[in-house]
């Protein structure tokens, strides 16, 4: 079967399309939202990105009340798939493949292959970065909080890191 026959589903937080094994599925039950994590209780579900981010967002959503235990199922299931970006970053940081800080982002933006941004970035920011990154087809990530990102460089905070080499960013993005 090929990717584009695959159907497609929409994130209901961010909006974005992917096929149903990239997204979380909730169902309605009894008036309150919970996880299918086998996506196949008999119900019209909706769809939520495998992000931190989507599912950040989902807290505060109106119009879908989730209890803090399926949530916390949702993160648990994103921690067992995520890979492991700071020991990969930190084996890296001495290298000349990532750049960090916002403004040297956008400097090399042309060089850049992927991008891992911290959770915690302010939404003007955020948005900054990822119009730059769609515009310029680079792929992103939201990972870690500013002080996570900053102790890989030996830095404070740091809001967003570049990778620059191809296969490193291919690698980081599988």
């Amino acid at each position: 079967m090929k990717n584009s026959d695959l159907p497609e589903r929409t994130c209901a937080v961010c909006r974005s399309k992917k096929t149903k094994d990239q997204l979380f599925r909730i169902v309605e039950k009894n008036g309150e939202f919970i996880y299918d994590r086998e996506q196949k209780i008999q119900s019209r579900g909706s769809y939520v990105c495998r992000t931190h981010e989507c599912v950040k967002r989902l807290l505060k959503h109106r119009k879908y009340k989730m209890d803090i235990s399926e949530l916390t199922k949702m993160v648990d299931d994103l921690k067992k798939n995520s890979k492991d970006y700071m020991g990969i970053l930190n084996a890296m940081k001495s290298s000349q493949f990532l750049t960090f800080g916002i403004n040297m982002v956008f400097e090399d933006i042309e060089k850049v292959h992927f991008l891992i941004i911290a959770e915690d970035i302010s939404e003007k920011n955020d948005k900054k970065i990822i119009s730059k990154a769609k515009e310029q087809g680079i792929k992103y990530i939201h990972y870690g909080n500013k002080n996570q990102l900053g102790e890989v460089f030996g830095k404070a905070e740091i809001n967003v890191i570049g990778v620059k080499n191809k296969k490193v960013a291919r690698g980081l993005m599988e």
